[in-house]
């Protein structure tokens, strides 16, 4: 059974992916992005314009880029990681290298770890 919340184990799992040698960083999704957009202080929306319903205590740094699904037990049933990798490493190997530290981090078997290279910088 976890013990963390979904959002402290997205938050442990996206600190250990951006400390695998050959990660540029996360991707975040384009949810994320206008989740943010849209959760910008009142003062630097329209006057008299409210958020979004829910907009309080939206998700972390990690934003979609960190995607965990749980079984009925609470264990991490599914993981799905979005990362840059740099031009210099090799995308495969350090797919590889996120998807064995982010089971660890997690919990989880790397069965359940889906990583998916977005982007090389």
């Amino acid at each position: 059974m976890r013990s963390e919340s979904a959002e402290d184990l997205a938050q442990k799992v996206a600190e250990a992916v951006l400390a695998v040698p050959g990660v540029a960083c996360l991707r975040p999704g384009l949810r994320s992005l206008l989740r943010r957009a849209a959760t910008r202080p009142p003062a630097a929306r329209a006057p008299g314009t409210p958020g979004p319903p829910g907009s309080a205590g939206s998700a972390g740094s990690a934003g979609s880029a960190v995607r965990l699904t749980f079984d009925s037990r609470g264990s991490v049933a599914g993981l799905q990681i979005g990362v840059v990798v740099r031009a210099e490493q090799q995308a495969a190997r350090t797919a590889r290298a996120v998807r064995a530290a982010a089971a660890e981090a997690a919990a989880a078997t790397p069965g359940a770890v889906r990583v998916t290279v977005t982007g090389i910088v």
